[in-house]
């Protein structure tokens, strides 16, 4: 009785914050989030303060400290976002299992290649690729946050499409796919340093049929 009395803080016909403080919150969490993914680009994560994110966004230095420990945590934050958003919209646009069709492990894994052999993958992965990240302990850590998320992602998505599989086997194979997609991703930035030319994104192309030549076998055995 007592929860029904208590407004919600989000409309029902939006799903909007209700509440005109969380409103405010939520427009100054994107604010510096986007503005911090602005100056990254631009300086690389090293070169992202306090006082210049503030004022990129709008707010104050005590509104950014009420969001985030750091400057680089809002900066990791706008990666984790474009890394994440990109992982979600591949795996929807995968074909729909076939509960009759006996899908087995390699079919998934050529669907997958087949997804990130998509013309704009690489223009939308440039965003975060175009920042300077440097071997740092909080750039480790947000790369180990980022790969543990895709793989729980995919995760789902197997078990729906290869029930006859255990939990730790789906695990092992999301783990695979995704570190082969980190593999295949730092060794087209080291060839290419990043372009976007035709020579590059076949280049891109090359590196994603070696690795299902050398692990599409595996899973089909």
């Amino acid at each position: 009785m007592t929860a029904q009395l208590i407004p919600s803080c989000r409309t029902r016909a939006t799903g909007e914050p209700a509440d005109k403080r969380e409103v405010i919150r939520l427009r100054n969490r994107r604010s510096i989030i986007t503005a911090a993914g602005e100056l990254a680009t631009e300086r690389g994560i090293a070169g992202v303060g306090v006082n210049d994110l503030a004022a990129r966004a709008g707010v104050s230095r005590r509104t950014i400290f009420n969001h985030f420990p750091s400057a680089q945590d809002a900066v990791f934050e706008y990666l984790s976002g474009q890394v994440t958003g990109l992982i979600d919209r591949m795996l929807r646009e995968l074909p729909a299992p076939d509960p009759g069709a006996g899908t087995e492990l390699g079919d998934v894994y050529r669907q997958l290649m087949e997804a990130l052999r998509t013309p704009t993958l690489l223009d939308e992965l440039q965003p975060v690729f175009s920042v300077d990240r440097q071997d740092t302990p909080a750039a480790f850590l947000w790369e180990f946050r980022v790969t543990r998320t895709a793989v729980d992602r995919l995760a789902d998505v197997l078990r729906e499409r290869l029930p006859q599989y255990t939990p730790f086997q789906i695990h092992l194979v999301a783990t695979t796919l995704i570190n082969s997609l980190v593999e295949c991703l730092d060794e087209w930035l080291a060839r290419t340093d990043g372009a976007l030319d035709e020579a590059a994104r076949r280049t891109w192309s090359g590196l994603l049929a070696t690795a299902l030549a050398v692990l599409g076998r595996g899973f089909d055995a």
